[in-house]
């Protein structure tokens, strides 16, 4: 196999993720070598995309690879040979594959997400969670999940093989299977969760603005937003991000008491009106229409094996105000 053949096919490979540990090596060493082997490495790519039919790329997929490339880019910055001198977008291209276009700080994608991708990567498993409903699952590799009410959890055919990620929208706590050689990654929208066997909560429904990771044992590592924020966290350590500003806190707490909905607890942490009513709206699958938005009160407090309406009442004298109940919807005013 000539040199040329050898680059083409690595490249195929990479797109197509079906690399051996030694290819995925020999894959990034042709990336380090210097700036002569780029032209061969893009004409290889070139070659692929064009060869390929267009096709909807899937928003997880895509959000994957453009990580993945950004971080190649990050890399190469940091490197001190002439491939530093590389355009970002060159590199993007080439590490995800997929053409992930870096330019005036926008990203697109390609059609050279294509049906070998497609058959590959897109073939999910999903587990969703009902309104009211917590649930105990096991997957393939071992690690033990106890999804919260609502929830999403979606994994790819390859889970546990050579990789081990999960995509979440909702909340749940993981208890991971140890495995220094394959990590342990979460992806809920910007936030990533990284580990190799430990235990912890992740928090993320989509339609929440406060997104939180809480650290049961062992270490973990939580990215958010392109790596803006990028820290470790220690077991009783707690991150929360506040997705309307980026706003960042980490703070010591006791575990066990942050994680008592495990135990079928409704649970309020500093959190705002219209927040409890969408949680509420999650535990008792109900229609609950707020009425009065003036209220800047924020509710913290943990009910156990409460009525709805009990809930209300409770809520409501917290925040100095009152409820009526029209047919099936709840009125707070």
């Amino acid at each position: 196999m000539t040199d040329e053949e050898l680059t083409r096919d690595l490249v195929i490979k990479y797109i197509d993720r079906s690399c051996t540990r030694d290819e995925l090596a020999a894959f990034f060493d042709l990336l380090k070598r210097n700036a002569v082997s780029l032209p061969e490495i893009d004409a290889a790519a070139s070659r692929v995309w064009e060869s390929e039919p267009e096709e909807t790329p899937d928003a997880d997929i895509y959000e994957m690879y453009r990580k993945e490339a950004l971080a190649l880019i990050r890399k190469h910055r940091r490197m001190k040979s002439p491939v530093r001198r590389i355009r970002p977008g060159r590199i993007a291209a080439i590490a995800a594959s997929l053409a992930v276009i870096i330019a005036g700080g926008y990203y697109t994608v390609s059609s050279i997400l294509q049906d070998r991708m497609a058959r590959q990567l897109a073939s999910y498993e999903y587990i969703t969670t009902k309104p009211g409903e917590i649930r105990d699952v096991v997957l393939p590799d071992g690690t033990s999940v106890t999804m919260n009410v609502a929830s999403t959890l979606k994994y790819n055919a390859r889970f546990g093989k050579d990789t081990r990620e999960v995509w979440l929208d909702g909340e749940a706590y993981f208890d991971v299977m140890k495995d220094a050689g394959c990590p342990f990654s979460i992806h809920a929208g910007k936030l990533d969760v990284n580990v190799t066997g430990t235990s912890f909560n992740v928090s993320a429904y989509a339609d929440d603005i406060r997104k939180s990771v809480t650290v049961n044992s062992g270490h973990v590592g939580v990215a958010y937003g392109d790596d803006d924020i990028r820290m470790s966290l220690r077991p009783d350590e707690e991150i929360v991000i506040n997705t309307a500003d980026s706003s960042v806190s980490r703070s010591s707490v006791d575990a066990e008491d942050a994680l008592v909905w495990i135990r079928g607890s409704l649970v309020f942490r500093e959190q705002t009106l219209p927040e409890v009513i969408r949680l509420l709206r999650r535990y008792y699958s109900c229609d609950i229409e707020l009425r009065d938005t003036t209220s800047s009160v924020r509710l913290s407090g943990t009910h156990d094996n409460k009525s709805l309406e009990s809930v209300l009442e409770s809520i409501c004298f917290s925040a100095g105000l009152g409820y009526s109940k029209d047919g099936d919807r709840y009125i707070i005013h």
